[in-house]
């Protein structure tokens, strides 16, 4: 088990680092509008920022919102919320809800593809001015919340084919990022997101391991040094938790906690 703990360890920090995440740790896109996430993360500290973000979404003063902060901080579960929100709307405040996860190796064609599939346009044509004019006008038509997530470095949205959001149109552009530089000269409204205090940590900690741990009281001392290792950071938790669940043997969880400090 101290093994597993150590791989799983590693393997968050290789998250962090590469932004690489395995099929084990991220939920897919939904394949088509309206699709709900099925969440399996809890928010513990970032509802405050969920709430930001969602009433910027219903102003009608800010068009761009960019939602940034270190890997594995929860910007990523913080807009599935959102998205799962919006579309659950009885009456739609949106026409369409859109999701794309850009990613580190940026493709421009493969993103304006990923966009044509989740408003179900279908394949775009092969020359490039053609693809950015049939999302330039789809988009123009309709009133939309486009959500980019995991964007790395700057590129044009007219060349992708997106029309700046305005006031006068009522669409929204968000984007995630870990860098503060990134569209950083645009005119968006910043959301940070911060790591958890030690409070909101431990308690994202006893959701995921459930509140029988505390009834083994020689655990506490060794739970509250786990969760400083973690420092805040919810994938981290998630994932050492995930290895964790269950178990209550004091040997094993010193184990995993002496695994954490080497």
């Amino acid at each position: 088990l101290g093994k597993r703990v150590s791989q799983t360890v590693e393997e968050v920090d290789n998250i962090i680092e590469q932004g690489k995440f395995t099929e084990a740790l991220v939920i897919n896109d939904p394949s088509t509008i309206g699709v709900a996430f099925q969440l399996m993360e809890h928010l513990e500290g970032e509802t405050m920022v969920k709430s930001g973000i969602w009433n910027y979404l219903m102003s009608d003063e800010i068009g761009m919102i960019r939602v940034c902060g270190m890997g594995g901080i929860g910007k990523t579960t913080i807009m599935k919320h959102i998205y799962n929100q919006l579309s659950k709307e009885i009456k739609p405040l949106f026409d369409v809800i859109i999701w794309v996860t850009v990613s580190k190796e940026l493709n421009i064609t493969k993103l304006q593809q990923d966009m044509a599939n989740a408003m179900n346009i279908g394949a775009l044509p092969e020359v490039e001015p053609k693809r950015v004019s049939v999302l330039m006008e789809e988009l123009r038509r309709i009133k939309y919340v486009l959500i980019l997530d995991d964007v790395w470095e700057k590129f044009s949205l007219a060349e992708v084919g997106i029309p700046k959001p305005t006031s006068s149109n009522g669409s929204k552009l968000v984007l995630t990022s870990r860098s503060i530089d990134v569209y950083g000269s645009m005119n968006c409204k910043i959301v940070k997101v911060h790591p958890l205090s030690n409070e909101e940590s431990m308690n994202l900690f006893l959701v995921h391991t459930e509140h029988g741990v505390l009834k083994v009281p020689s655990l506490e001392q060794i739970l509250g040094d786990i969760v400083r290792k973690c420092t805040g950071l919810p994938l981290a938790i998630a994932v050492i938790t995930g290895s964790m669940k269950g178990i209550y043997d004091v040997a094993e969880w010193r184990n995993a906690l002496r695994d954490l400090r080497d």
